[in-house]
């Protein structure tokens, strides 16, 4: 209940700090936004999901469950058509896949049979 309430209180300080950061210095004045990162672990800080089909493997370990020897069997595995392929991934079931389904996403690769732009 204690380690609950921490990590509560530590969700709490984190919302208020990035909240504070994205106000305006001065009134009036607007604050240049960063663009989000196209690839990189640095888009799970801003909410957007890794594509496991591009992502490096050390850009996968910053996935919860997700250590090195997983994130190399991730790389191994691709394509990936869906993100419940991830299940043929040896050390990923069912727990672990329903905590990376906001995550991670998919970008069709055209082995997937997805219709391509020509």
């Amino acid at each position: 209940m204690e380690a609950q309430r921490r990590a509560a209180w530590a969700a709490f300080a984190l919302s208020v700090l990035l909240l504070a950061h994205a106000l305006p210095c001065a009134p009036g004045s607007a604050r240049p936004r960063a663009a989000a990162p196209g690839r990189g672990a640095a888009r799970l800080l801003w909410g957007l999901p890794l594509d496991l089909n591009r992502e490096a493997a050390h850009d996968l370990e910053a996935l919860p469950g997700i250590g090195p020897g997983r994130a190399r069997a991730i790389v191994t595995g691709r394509p990936y058509c869906s993100v419940a392929d991830l299940d043929r991934v040896s050390g990923i079931g069912p727990g672990t896949l329903n905590r990376l389904r906001s995550r991670v996403a998919v970008e069709r690769a055209s082995v997937c049979g997805a219709p391509r732009g020509d």
